[in-house]
């Protein structure tokens, strides 16, 4: 249902109108904040507290799991925003109750609120491809493949998915959810293999050591895209046609693991004592549940969107490396 653009936010300021990112200090809510502000947008941040360093954005601070579900409708009244975005929670890696109190409790008092605002804003939900579970190597998970997830984050956050969803199916929430495959960027998450090597990486360049690094073997093959490009799939997401419709962002392509890790090791220029160690021979155990092989299928993206995934990895972990090691 096309909505007029009183209906969808009020009056627009910034040129392309104004969008709230919820939980846009984090890494993901960074990256999205920039690509709508890059677009024109007038973008104001919502999280507990702010980002150090200056702010990109108008900041509102709120904890959206213990506010009252009336005080997230009043602040969202007070922006009247064309677009909401949902990049908030806690990553996977943390305990159970604090994924599913910072996921998806907080995903379903958004849309509580969303449902009460006297206009209708676009609402964003940024899901994740875990939702889907492993699939099989070689096949790319696609617009029909059936959401199976293999642990905790994963059934998590489809529940937020879900609760999205079905309030667009009730008319009460215009929505969309974009589940993005591995991301990889300026800011990696601390939790992610990534974040864990540019961490050990990093320390060693401040001792002036060599990086002793002990993973689970490096088996897997996944789609990953830069963050920047995820961004812009938000963006792409918040103007298109797809209310009530997960979208699935990806490259369609998979990477090796091991090429990834070896090339943030070239980029570091840190010298490496890398070792692939089985679990049952003492090796960490990974904490990932997407399997050995995981792609999706981008032509639906492509299609509904206008998107696709066009910014080189290599650059996505140098750019990372450079942002990390001048801090």
């Amino acid at each position: 249902m096309e909505a007029d653009e009183e209906s969808r936010g009020g009056e627009r300021r910034g040129g392309a109108g104004t969008v709230v990112v919820l939980g846009g200090t984090g890494w993901v809510g960074r990256h999205v904040s920039a690509a709508f502000a890059a677009e024109g947008y007038d973008v104001v941040t919502v999280a507990r507290s702010a980002a150090r360093g200056p702010a990109p954005a108008r900041f509102v601070a709120l904890d959206l799991v213990t506010a009252p579900v009336e005080e997230i409708v009043a602040m969202l009244e007070a922006a009247r925003p064309d677009v909401v975005v949902n990049a908030a929670g806690q990553p996977w890696g943390t305990s159970e109750p604090v994924m599913r109190t910072s996921l998806l409790v907080l995903t379903e008092r958004v849309v509580a609120a969303l449902g009460r605002l006297s206009f209708r804003p676009r609402f964003v939900q940024i899901g994740t491809v875990m939702e889907y579970g492993p699939t099989s190597p070689g096949l790319p998970i696609g617009e029909d493949t059936e959401p199976r997830p293999a642990g905790p984050y994963g059934e998590i956050k489809l529940a937020g998915s879900r609760a999205v969803l079905a309030a667009a199916r009730a008319g009460t929430v215009d929505g969309v959810v974009v589940r993005l495959v591995n991301v990889v960027g300026p800011g990696t998450a601390a939790a992610s293999l990534l974040g864990r090597v540019l961490d050990r990486l990093l320390t060693a360049r401040r001792e002036g050591s060599a990086a002793e690094l002990v993973l689970a073997p490096l088996r897997a093959e996944r789609d990953y895209i830069d963050i920047r490009d995820a961004a812009d799939a938000v963006v792409a997401a918040a103007r298109a046609d797809v209310t009530g419709r997960a979208v699935n962002i990806g490259s369609g392509t998979t990477v090796p693991v091991r090429r990834l890790v070896q090339q943030l090791i070239a980029t570091s220029g840190v010298e490496t004592r890398l070792e692939e160690r089985d679990p049952a021979a003492g090796g960490p155990v990974s904490p990932g549940a997407g399997g050995d092989w995981l792609a999706v299928d981008p032509g639906p993206a492509r299609l509904r969107l206008g998107w696709k995934a066009r910014r080189d990895l290599r650059d996505a972990l140098r750019d990372d490396w450079t942002e990390r090691a001048a801090r």
